[in-house]
């Protein structure tokens, strides 16, 4: 075999194999963080997401749909840490911010571990969507079947007039012969037209 063929195996192989212990070390969030991140979720992010991160006025944090969207802790936590909450964006402080991600990963059903959650380079190896569904599909084999609940409207406002993923199904289309102003910009209320209707 060609020694540039043997170099591209060995990379190759070492890739992975880095690949795959670096998603093994991420170990997500202790069980501590994720009740520090329930208390400053309730204190700052409810009011508009929900007790139950179902988002009746700003879009639910719940579901593998939502999980999947920011990828990684990393990824939900660069964009929470610098826009959220919306009255006083990016003033949490990290470990706040940190605490509150740990919380939604337990509530979406991932499992707490014994190494913390912190920001750097390994915050962005913690899968949400790998993280919830293992722990999601632990806890559904231990317990017994529920209901589930229905789904929520989200007003328009907060998902620039697109439908969701895994949101209710859309409404039936409003009238395209008037123009509008997209609702994002109304907060779903309607706008006076200029012939007073």
């Amino acid at each position: 075999m060609p020694l540039g063929m043997k170099r591209l195996i060995f990379l190759t192989v070492a890739g992975l194999a880095a690949a795959y212990t670096g998603s093994a070390s991420a170990d997500g969030f202790t069980a501590e963080q994720a009740e520090a991140g329930k208390s400053a979720y309730n204190s700052n992010c409810a009011r508009c997401h929900g007790f139950q991160l179902e988002g009746p006025d700003a879009p639910g944090l719940a579901g593998r749909d939502v999980m999947m969207n920011w990828d990684t802790a990393g990824g939900l936590y660069d964009f929470i840490s610098v826009a959220m909450p919306p009255e006083a964006p990016g003033e949490l402080g990290e470990e706040t911010y940190v605490n509150i991600i740990a919380y939604i990963m337990s509530f979406n059903g991932a499992q707490p571990g014994e190494k913390p959650l912190a920001v750097g380079d390994e915050m962005y190896e913690v899968s949400l969507a790998a993280e919830t569904a293992a722990g999601a599909s632990a806890a559904s084999a231990a317990a017994p079947a529920e209901e589930s609940s229905p789904a929520t409207a989200v007003p328009q406002a907060f998902t620039w007039g697109k439908q969701l993923p895994g949101g209710p199904a859309p409404a039936a289309p409003a009238e395209a012969a008037k123009p509008s102003v997209p609702q994002a910009f109304t907060w779903g209320k309607k706008l006076p037209s200029a012939n007073g209707q």
